[in-house]
């Protein structure tokens, strides 16, 4: 029997269900939401082939790991303190900030917090570790972005983000 499409099915999401539907342990599951954020999900992406259906396949992988660490939890020890890859989260929130804190460059503390969010976003960290964490690195990130924000020229700030102006052609002028 032909499958029948619903308007925001396709092939990439199809492809993507059937696999989130393999993953049948935890470590398995944060290991593909992880490299598939890192892959799709950011500035450092390597891929924009799913660029329309990134955000949709990402919250059905953070579904199946949410499912899979409720699952593989002992205790409320293990699920409120432990990270989906077996990591620490209170070792894992002091190396990231202290990083974070002996950060002076922008550009550096930019990359700490996206690669953080990258690796750490929940279902991989526990929300009450998350949640702070993220704040009080996008604070120390924002610190660092606004010092002397306003003196810096249009054309400076393009070429730090190393943005490529795109100029439509007046068709009449031709």
């Amino acid at each position: 029997m032909a499958k029948i499409h619903k308007i925001h099915d396709n092939d990439a999401r199809d492809e993507y269900v059937a696999k989130i539907a393999k993953l049948d342990d935890l470590a398995s599951g944060a290991k593909f939401l992880t490299e598939f954020r890192k892959a799709n999900m950011s500035p450092f992406r390597t891929s924009y082939a799913l660029d329309l259906d990134c955000n949709w396949i990402e919250t059905q992988i953070e579904d199946r790991v949410a499912v899979l660490r409720s699952r593989a939890a002992k205790t409320n020890d293990c699920l409120f303190n432990k990270c989906a890859n077996g990591e620490d989260a209170a070792v894992v929130v002091k190396k990231v900030v202290d990083a974070m804190n002996a950060c002076t460059d922008k550009w550096e503390a930019e990359k700490i917090h996206i690669n953080f969010r990258l690796e750490y976003k929940t279902p991989i960290m526990p929300t009450n570790y998350f949640m702070d964490t993220d704040r009080i690195l996008g604070t120390k990130l924002m610190e660092l972005r606004n010092t002397g924000y306003y003196d810096t020229s249009l054309e400076d700030l393009r070429k730090q983000r190393g943005v490529k102006v795109i100029k439509l052609v007046d068709a009449n002028a031709l």
